[in-house]
Formats: C-alpha cells, sequence, structure tokens
C-alpha cells in the first residue's frame, strides 16, 4: 500500500494489478507536473485537456470545503472504481495527492466491490456513477460510505426515488453533481431528493439571454463558460442561490411555437411510461413535422411493437394531456452510446 493510495481487486489488496497501471501514469504525471484528462464526447467529439495543476488543487479544496472533508484526527479514507480515463476518476487521485488523502481505487466496473476502508468501518468520501450506485445499492455496500457524490449519468426519477431511500437505510449521504472536463469535475451539487444545485466555492454562476447556465470559476481557469445547459435561478429554498437544471438547449423541440425541453418532461412522464416499458430506456426527442416544424417524439429501445405504440400513445392522453407530449413513438433497435455509457440522442 502506498501513503496515498492502494489497489483492491474484489477485496483483495495488491501492489499494481495489470488494471491498475493506467492510474500510476495519472499518478506518475502529476509528480511531474502534469495534468491531463479527456473529454466526454457527450456534446461533442472527444478532445484532450491539458489542466494547470493549480486549477487542479483549487478545484480539490473546493469539494473539501463544500462537503466539510476538514480531516479531524486522522486522513480522510476516500474510494473509487470510476476509470482513469475520465477526469472524474483522476480527480480522485490528484485529491489524494494535493488534500493528503487516502485512496482506495477498485477495478473499474458497473457492479464494484468495497473493501473495508483502513481505518474504522466507513470511508469519508467516495465517487461513482448512477449505474454503480444501484449495485452498491443493490449488495448493501451504501452503508461503506458517509458520502457518495454521483456522475457521470443522468439520474431517472424512478432512480433517484430507490436510491434515496437505500441512502436513508444505510445512513450514507448521496449527492448529484453538476460539472463537465473543462471545469474539471463537480461545480455545484444537490443532495438526492432536492432539486436544487448549490455552486462549490469559488464558483459563480448566472443565466444568459437563451437561458443558459454561464459558469465562472477563476481559480479553476473557468471564464464565462457558457453551458448548454438550460436552467432556472431558485428564488424559494434558497434564495436564489442555486439553480435548477432543466435541460440541454441543443435538445429543445419548438413544436409550433411551444418550446418543450426533453429532460423536463421526461421526468414528468417517468410515473406513467415506465409500467408499460420496464427495462427498456427511452427519451423524447423532436423530428421534423411539416405543419408544426418539428414533433415531439418518444424514441424507445427494442424492436418495433405496433400495439405497444398505440397502447402508449394512449396513457399519455390519458395521463399527461397537455399540448407538450409526444405525438409518435419511434423504435431504435440499440441506442447508440459514448465511452462513458451516456446516451447519445439522435
Amino acid at each position: 500500500m502506498n501513503a496515498f493510495w492502494r489497489f483492491s481487486d474484489a477485496g483483495e489488496v495488491t501492489d499494481a494489478p495489470d488494471w491498475g497501471q493506467p492510474f500510476l501514469d495519472v499518478d506518475a504525471d502529476w509528480q511531474a507536473g502534469r495534468a491531463t484528462g479527456r473529454t466526454s464526447g457527450s456534446t461533442g467529439a472527444p478532445k484532450s485537456v491539458a489542466f494547470d495543476p493549480a486549477a487542479v488543487a483549487a478545484s480539490a479544496r473546493a469539494t473539501a470545503a463544500h462537503f466539510g472533508l476538514a480531516p479531524t484526527d486522522g486522513r480522510i479514507e476516500a474510494w473509487s472504481a470510476l476509470p482513469a480515463a475520465g477526469v472524474g476518476g483522476r480527480m480522485m487521485w490528484w485529491r489524494s495527492r494535493i488534500l493528503n488523502w487516502t485512496l482506495t481505487q477498485c477495478r473499474p466496473s458497473t457492479t464494484p466491490v468495497a473493501p473495508q476502508p483502513v481505518h474504522g468501518d466507513r470511508y469519508d468520501f467516495a465517487v461513482a456513477t448512477p449505474q454503480q450506485a444501484v449495485s452498491l445499492a443493490e449488495t448493501g455496500q451504501l452503508r461503506t460510505f458517509r458520502m457518495l457524490l454521483l456522475g457521470g449519468g443522468a439520474v431517472s426519477p424512478a432512480l433517484e426515488v430507490a436510491l434515496q431511500q437505500a441512502a436513508e437505510t444505510a445512513q450514507c449521504q448521496v449527492h448529484l453533481g453538476f460539472g463537465m472536463t473543462e471545469t474539471l469535475t463537480h461545480v455545484a451539487t444537490r443532495p438526492l431528493g432536492e432539486p436544487v444545485y448549490l455552486p462549490l466555492p469559488g464558483v459563480a454562476w448566472r443565466i444568459g439571454a437563451d437561458g443558459s447556465l454561464i459558469l465562472d470559476a477563476p481559480d479553476r481557469g473557468v471564464h464565462a463558460v457558457q453551458t448548454r445547459d438550460a436552467v432556472v435561478a431558485d428564488n424559494t429554498e434558497n434564495g436564489g442561490a442555486g439553480f435548477r437544471w432543466v435541460g440541454r438547449l441543443d435538445d429543445a423541440v419548438n413544436t409550433g411555437g411551444l418550446k418543450v425541453h426533453p429532460a423536463e418532461l421526461e421526468r414528468r412522464l417517468e410515473a406513467a411510461l415506465t409500467p408499460m416499458l420496464g427495462s427498456r430506456r427511452w427519451y423524447v426527442a423532436g423530428r421534423p413535422h411539416p405543419v408544426h416544424g418539428q414533433q415531439v417524439t418518444l424514441v424507445v429501445e427494442g424492436p418495433s411493437d405496433r400495439a405497444l405504440g398505440t397502447r402508449l400513445m394512449a396513457t399519455l392522453v390519458e395521463r399527461h394531456p397537455h399540448p407538450d407530449r409526444p405525438r409518435a413513438v419511434e423504435w431504435m433497435v440499440r441506442f447508440e452510446e459514448t465511452a462513458t455509457g451516456k446516451v447519445v440522442r439522435r
């Protein structure tokens, strides 16, 4: 075990398993004064990004301050099963060096196994994708963490409720992160069950004329970065200190002058559609229409099923009789995914 990290493979601690070499390369680059990352490809072609080590350090310190992770007696113990390819996985290694944490790195997997911490019975801080969190919940491993930060994928309303219930039983604080590679991971977070994202220290935000989120985090080298995320200011629970995510501007559908944000609509349709679609994945998108410009369409993964499509449309008329409801079903045998597992919306 290194002073800053250990590798774990199904509970067995080793010095350097074969799958651990990419993490050692990240650590070696950091020791040489280099910090690089690669965008996910969810909003464009993946590209390499070089970071100023000072910006990495600022991001690490902001996370510690945001979550109150100042060590009291001994070092903070962290855990990750994220791959070294993404900036989320790399940031855990950089944090261990910058903040003097101890990191347990598990083999990247959708079904990770977390060994017992070196000290105590819980890790102080951990990161995971939503899919990994589902596995941790199903195997009873959430009780291994005091705090778990999710990122790298969308969390549906139904999944959020299930994870929140599991987290409460395990007495684990679970938060959703909002950020991107260019901002060195999360710039804001929200606890499960809470709709408002609150910014980390050093992060300022505002809303552009088109409704997009604009970010400033000077210590991270982020200056007036205009995202393609549509947000609204929270003027209730937190007095405007935070924002609510509405969806992606690029995904917005203009149907007959009505502007529809698919992500927001999907949250409202979840309860009606999930019982009918089961494990089939789905999303809402716009398709060309000769009269309305675009038509709100329900895109479903799997083979075409005319009878099911008819039932879906009838259910939407009954359960969601609003002008923004999907008016057609499109079937797609298999959804395309990015390298990090995010669905590519077409």
